[in-house]
């Protein structure tokens, strides 16, 4: 008896290595000292004064079945590192570096590469280095064409620059920046309501094959968002990832308790697929903007007097910029209307 008989193919993994080391090897920064292949990734900080670490962590969720539905898995290496980098940019942190672990059932090179390859284009787009990682082959924990994604970025931001609610101030106003579509959050609920309706994940209904419309991939808004903190970091006084929890959930988590905000629904466009899935499942309005970002994936708190250039900042490099709200008195919470 053998590891391979047992269901993992340690010289299949090894002979991988050699394709996700050149992957990684493009994506690696300035400040990278070792990544792939040691026991654990070395990287310098370099030029910061007073750096803080921010950290985040998330996953890719079931959206990993409709990939699965689709044969199609190259985008869900970009779902995974934007969840991750689109949190911590929140802080004002710059993305340094990421880190994957994929668990699955059986190690299957096509599929595997393809994801390592998503992961690997969205650390370049947003600028930081792919530099370490875990494959973990675990039979019968996972069926043979199961697998779960998690990953793990770290960035860095001056002390001084860190955002903090206490800069939100009344009469602020809130700019919203358009989502690419649902990214990857509320993907149960949507499975349920295509398996109930008897819709099928192969058939365009007017907005594209829903299979493939459902698996665009996550924005990432991190390097744009750096770009604007450079030349309007006196003026952005909060920023919210708008992922699970919608709206209300995520841009009550950067105010202070004696201010609220005004999200004004009609303000901006709504994405076809989401008004069909909502629509086929009957899901009432409240419970939408709770599961789904509604076509807006992240917020920014502004100064009024600076609204219309920062918006026409976000325009000018192809990211739709919309005015939603304001800041006024209020509890902390998130009013809708």
């Amino acid at each position: 008896m053998d590891y391979k008989k047992a269901g993992v193919d340690i010289e299949k993994a090894d002979s991988l290595v050699k394709d996700i080391s050149r992957m990684a090897k493009e994506t690696y920064i300035d400040g990278v000292i070792e990544g792939i292949g040691g026991f654990g990734a070395l990287f310098e900080l370099k030029k910061y004064k007073n750096p803080v670490i921010v950290s985040s962590t998330d996953g890719v969720g079931t959206k990993i079945l409709i990939a699965e539905e689709m044969k199609k898995f190259s985008g869900l290496g970009f779902d995974l590192v934007a969840m991750c980098v689109d949190d911590i940019v929140c802080q004002g942190a710059k993305p340094l570096f990421f880190l994957d672990y994929i668990a699955i059932g059986k190690l299957k090179e096509d599929m595997y590469l393809k994801i390592i390859e998503g992961i690997s284009k969205a650390c370049k787009f947003a600028g930081c280095a792919l530099i370490g990682g875990e494959t973990a082959e675990q039979p019968d924990v996972y069926p043979e064409d199961g697998f779960d994604l998690a990953g793990f970025s770290i960035g860095v931001v001056e002390k001084k620059d860190i955002i903090k609610k206490i800069e939100v101030k009344k009469n602020d106003v809130v700019i919203g920046l358009a989502s690419s579509g649902f990214h990857s959050n509320g993907y149960s609920l949507i499975r349920k309501i295509v398996k109930e309706k008897g819709l099928s994940y192969k058939e365009n209904y007017g907005f594209g094959i829903l299979g493939d419309i459902l698996l665009t991939p996550t924005e990432i808004y991190s390097p744009i968002i750096i770009k604007a903190l450079k030349n309007y970091r006196k003026h952005i006084h909060g920023i919210a990832h708008i992922t699970g929890g919608g709206i209300e959930g995520n841009l009550s988590r950067v105010l202070p308790n004696n201010l609220k905000a005004i999200v004004f629904k009609n303000s901006w466009k709504k994405k076809a697929e989401m008004d069909f899935i909502i629509e086929k499942g009957e899901v009432e309005e409240k419970e939408a903007y709770k599961v789904f970002n509604m076509g807006i994936g992240m917020t920014l708190i502004v100064a009024k007097e600076k609204q219309e250039e920062i918006m026409k900042f976000f325009n000018e490099n192809s990211y739709k910029a919309y005015l939603i709200g304001e800041i006024t008195e209020g509890n902390g919470e998130v009013e809708l209307r």
